[in-house]
């Protein structure tokens, strides 16, 4: 009796121990799962908002440079003319955009040039040859003068770029080397507590089957989830990589050498022949700009820096670039602009869609013709048509307008240099502010396209305290 005893009590103490030990192991299974999850979790995201966003940065920031170098070669060799001073001034916007960005992700090494000190930079260049440009004919020396000097902090801008550009890339190859090493301590750390419970639950072999049937799963969903992690990275690592390298910075190089070629013999034997290729570039690196533009809306990043400006001041300057833009194509621009208010929007991304919309009217209608821009508030939103006279557009095919590299006249528009991404592109920035653009058309009798932006509230007015008796 008492061995039987003994035994009940030896048989009881196993199960307990057993059920004890499975209770355990499950326990622990479930925190390092967690805490592996979260680091997988910890350290990808790190790398996707800090390591490979400051790579993409630097690169953009290198190009925004050599881009913003060329329009000064244009402009030092070829003289301030109306279109280059837009495309100037839109580069360089687009520089101080891209070391804003910088700036709100934050730098964490301190070897890395700070955005202040790149700001610094940037706006002494533009100080200098900005106001050089309106000293272009009546003083040519101090013109030179300021170009050296601009080509100077250009260079100095080159440099820290590319200094952001290899930190980036380093600390993004560092990143991923620790989301690998993660997963394969995760795959180990699993394999051991699996085999953990394999021994301790060799008498339980039904909730032991059960226990790591949910295991099997939640490694496998874990793996499943860090490896679309991980394609996402590469995905966004390649796009970023196979755009910059593969089409921009060829393109800038082979527009550079062009420029560089004719300035030093504008009357060699191949200069015609330069000069095609230095046009085409041109037109090639502003395909690839909307190209990359419509990438990073369809990847809901589209850049944005909103201002709180007046609807009245803002399009009053605006309608100035769009008459040099209008006469480039030989129309000329009629304004009736009588919109007030307020919006916040980002100005530059504003003016590009409306001034494609006008390079769009001033391209396609007739030479000589006149193109209407204007404005007017209709409830609580700012509208402005662009209204042109030429050929219009047939109903059939007025829906498909806005669609990518959609044209009506195919051969036309090649004549044109037309690629069909003007509307999506303005159609794009629009909708990122929150606004729409509509089209209306009569064959014969000319195009309206119209931009509605909402308005934004009142600038408040501080009231007077009421004195007191």
């Amino acid at each position: 009796m008492a061995d039987r005893d003994w035994s009940r009590m030896r048989s009881w103490w196993i199960v307990s121990a057993s059920l004890g030990g499975l209770l355990v192991a499950i326990a622990v299974m479930g925190l390092v799962s967690l805490a592996l999850n979260q680091r997988v979790k910890t350290v990808v995201d790190e790398a996707v908002r800090y390591d490979v966003e400051l790579e993409h940065l630097g690169h953009e920031l290198r190009l925004a440079v050599l881009d913003l170098r060329n329009h000064h070669f244009n402009l030092r060799d070829g003289g301030p003319s109306a279109a280059e001073r837009v495309e100037f001034e839109q580069s360089y916007a687009y520089l101080v955009e891209t070391i804003a960005a910088i700036e709100r992700l934050g730098v964490r090494d301190p070897t890395i040039p700070q955005p202040s000190a790149l700001r610094a930079v940037a706006e002494a260049y533009y100080a200098t040859f900005s106001s050089a440009l309106d000293r272009y004919q009546a003083d040519p020396i101090r013109f030179a003068q300021a170009s050296e000097r601009g080509l100077m902090l250009l260079t100095e801008l080159d440099r820290d770029a590319r200094v952001v550009q290899r930190v980036g890339e380093e600390e993004a190859g560092q990143a991923l080397d620790s989301v690998e090493q993660t997963m394969t301590t995760a795959q180990l750390v699993l394999l051991g507590v699996l085999a953990g419970l394999g021994l301790i639950g060799a008498g339980l072999v039904y909730a032991t089957v059960k226990v790591m049937n949910a295991f099997r799963r939640l490694y496998a969903a874990q793996q499943e989830t860090a490896q679309r992690l991980a394609e996402a990275l590469k995905a966004k690592s390649d796009f970023i990589a196979d755009a910059s390298h593969e089409l921009r910075t060829p393109l800038t190089v082979l527009r550079g050498n062009a420029q560089l070629a004719l300035a030093v013999d504008s009357s060699c034997a191949h200069a015609e022949l330069l000069g095609e290729i230095l046009r085409e570039a041109n037109r090639l690196s502003r395909l690839v700009e909307d190209l990359l533009l419509l990438a990073r809306a369809d990847a809901a990043s589209l850049p944005l820096v909103r201002e709180r400006l007046a609807v009245g001041p803002f399009l009053a300057g605006l309608a100035d670039r769009a008459a040099a833009l209008a006469r480039e194509h030989g129309a000329s621009l009629r304004a009736a602009l009588e919109a007030e208010g307020w919006l916040e929007v980002d100005p530059v991304r504003i003016e590009q869609a409306v001034l494609a919309l006008v390079d769009n009217a001033a391209k396609y209608g007739p030479r000589g013709g006149v193109v209407v821009l204007s404005s007017e508030i209709r409830g609580d939103e700012l509208v402005i048509e662009v209204v042109d006279r030429g050929p219009g557009i047939p109903p059939e095919h007025l829906p498909l307008v806005f669609e990518r590299f959609y044209r009506v006249d195919k051969a036309r528009s090649r004549a044109r240099g037309g690629a069909g991404l003007g509307l999506p592109i303005a159609k794009t920035i629009i909708a990122a502010h929150g606004g729409r653009i509509e089209a209306m058309s009569h064959p014969g009798q000319g195009t309206t396209m119209s931009v509605f932006l909402p308005l934004a509230a009142p600038a408040s007015v501080p009231q007077p305290s009421s004195a007191r008796g």
